[in-house]
């Protein structure tokens, strides 16, 4: 997103402009030389699109800080129920880690939980889809939850 861009402020200036040529319309009784009314009438247009595309870029910046904050809950739910275990994060059962690993950099630079997977052609290779980091296949396990019993 571009800086200063999709800002609250930027939405009111927009209407605001908008406000003032509405009321140079009205205060000119609405008689206008036909080329000034043409002249105003596109200026409104302009200051109503220009508060479109900011209300527009405002939107998606809200969208995205919901999911950073979906992100961060998750991380707090999880995260007292995340363990290492050689290159990966394991969730567990009684302090125990088990099931498929998850990428121990998103994890830690993050707090994303991205399940790595085998890369294609490859059974020695952990890939993570996120951030293409690799891992030995031999340091991040799949563990299974039955072997938790034993």
């Amino acid at each position: 997103m571009m800086p200063g861009y999709g800002k609250v402020d930027a939405v009111l200036r927009s209407l605001n402009g908008a406000t003032e040529i509405s009321k140079e319309i009205r205060d000119a009784n609405f008689i206008l030389e036909r080329l000034e009314m043409k002249q105003q009438l596109t200026d409104l247009a302009g200051y109503i699109s220009v508060a479109k595309m900011e209300l527009s870029l405002l939107q998606h910046s809200i969208e995205e800080k919901d999911q950073q904050l979906l992100r961060q809950a998750e991380a707090l739910a999880y995260k007292g129920n995340i363990k290492r275990r050689g290159d990966g994060y394991y969730r567990t059962a009684d302090n125990r880690p088990y099931g498929q690993p998850y990428c121990s950099y998103c994890w830690e630079h993050d707090q994303q939980l991205i399940h790595l997977h085998n890369r294609v052609l490859s059974n020695d290779i952990r890939i993570c889809p996120h951030c293409k980091n690799e891992y030995q296949n031999a340091r991040t396990p799949y563990i299974e939850a039955d072997l938790l019993a034993v």
